[in-house]
């Protein structure tokens, strides 16, 4: 009998004992909430991130801008990037690291109307092309330009500031970039325009990962944190995939003011997307991005590829 009251003793002080608490991950997007973030939603709804422990806030910026210098003055423990980014970060000396991937290929596209008189990327001469992204967009479409023989010099670069789509169809410009094929392509269609797309990794960019995850580069390596949300957005990329319409109705739950016709074919198009392993690192692949940017001077210098990302996880 007095064994048992021990065992039971045991079990009520067990019991009555807190849980460890969850490993809190502030989480620094790099625009407002929206479907390229599907997965980490999935993530946090299926209870992923919870089996490894981590209690993660996704916090939409105020200033995308901003969200780099955020990241290295510690007031947020990872946030999503782009790999472009990741170089000129470096290079100017901002402690900022690659930990994982989010989306493993570019969305960019050079995009035309169909209606217009552009049947190839030789068409361009002459034209007015838009951007939004000055110092990797504008040199972007150059090396396209130059991939199929147009002399540059006769094509007029304007930087539209996140207005693309809007200027194509109301054809102020004859093609644009920063029509994504996830997102704008989509919104074009809405419109009932047909449009022409060129793929800058088909026309001499090299290919990139859209989105990445950052970390700061002074404390990642000693972070146990970043394995385990690496793990759990794994695993909420295959939960996503199984049940696409569930999460996508919890998320419109959450945001419901984007629960809208293109929202949802945005979300329907990213579901491949994906990568399926976010802490796969590709050496060689961000070697060639590095040697593209230096040699297009948009860098300094290429950095040791340790500094611009931890090994694969």
């Amino acid at each position: 009998m007095k064994k048992v009251m021990l065992m039971l003793a045991a079990l009520l002080i067990a019991a009555a004992a807190p849980a460890e608490a969850a490993q809190k991950v502030r989480l620094l997007l790099d625009w407002f909430v929206n479907p390229n973030h599907a997965a980490i939603f999935a993530a946090k709804e299926s209870g992923a991130f919870a089996r490894q422990g981590l209690d993660v806030e996704m916090i939409a910026p105020a200033d995308s801008a901003s969200v780099p210098l955020l990241l290295a003055a510690g007031k947020a423990d990872l946030a999503v990037g782009y790999q472009p980014q990741l170089y000129t970060l470096v290079d100017k000396g901002v402690p900022a690291i690659r930990v994982g991937t989010l989306i493993d290929q570019p969305l960019n596209t050079l995009t035309a109307l169909k209606s217009s008189d552009i049947h190839r990327l030789k068409d361009f001469e002459g034209k007015t092309l838009g951007y939004a992204i000055p110092g990797f967009e504008d040199v972007a479409i150059q090396t396209m330009l130059r991939s199929a023989g147009v002399d540059v010099d006769k094509v007029k670069l304007i930087n539209l500031n996140m207005d693309a789509a809007s200027a194509l169809l109301s054809h102020k410009i004859s093609g644009a970039m920063t029509i994504y094929r996830n997102y704008e392509l989509l919104e074009i269609k809405q419109q009932g325009a047909d449009t022409l797309t060129f793929k800058p990794e088909d026309h001499g960019v090299p290919a990139y990962d859209e989105l990445i995850l950052l970390a700061n580069a002074n404390t990642a390596a000693t972070d146990p944190r970043i394995g385990k949300f690496l793990h759990g957005l794994n695993e909420g990329v295959t939960y996503l995939r199984a049940h696409p319409q569930a999460v996508w109705q919890a998320f419109i739950r959450a945001y419901p003011e984007l629960d809208t016709p293109l929202n949802h074919q945005a979300w329907q198009a990213t579901l491949p997307l994906f990568a399926s392993d976010a802490g796969r690192f590709d050496a060689a692949r961000y070697q060639a991005f590095a040697r593209y940017m230096l040699d297009n001077k948009l860098i300094s210098q290429m950095a040791p590829m340790t500094r611009y990302s931890l090994p694969s996880q």
